[in-house]
């Protein structure tokens, strides 16, 4: 028996060491340029943004971006087409309950058109109001 404990006389080879990382000049200069670029993207962030962010509100007037919209501070607009005219209709409504609430928003459209016919702000202006009867024929 050897001395040796796997019984090889055989000397083991020794694995080939590098002697570090060899960089060409290009490339050193491309990984710089890359580190630069993520120094200054990382630098420049926050006093970009605000810029960006100063100018976009600028557009709006002064101050009016900073107050956000509560519940009782939003007006809703009575313009033909908007939130007021629209009814709700839940999933539970029964065939009479959704024929009583359409009824009711023609009836509620059909007063404003009334009105809007009256006070002459939509005669002759070529708009989607017409004269009183005329668009409620069409309608199913």
């Amino acid at each position: 028996m050897s001395d040796e404990p796997g019984g090889d006389s055989e000397p083991v080879p020794k694995l080939p060491r590098g002697r570090g990382i060899r960089l060409t000049g290009p490339e050193v200069f491309r990984i710089l340029m890359t580190v630069g670029m993520l120094i200054a993207v990382l630098v420049l962030a926050k006093p970009c943004g605000n810029a960006v962010s100063s100018f976009v509100m600028g557009f709006e007037g002064k101050n009016k971006g900073s107050a956000m919209p509560k519940p009782g501070n939003v007006d809703i607009p009575q313009l033909p087409g908007s939130a007021g005219d629209y009814v709700e209709l839940h999933p539970g409504m029964t065939d009479d309950e959704v024929r009583a609430a359409i009824a009711a928003a023609k009836a509620k459209a059909h007063e404003r058109a009334g009105s809007a016919a009256s006070t002459g702000s939509a005669t002759g202006s070529g708009s989607a109001a017409t004269a009183t009867g005329s668009a409620a024929s069409s309608m199913p």
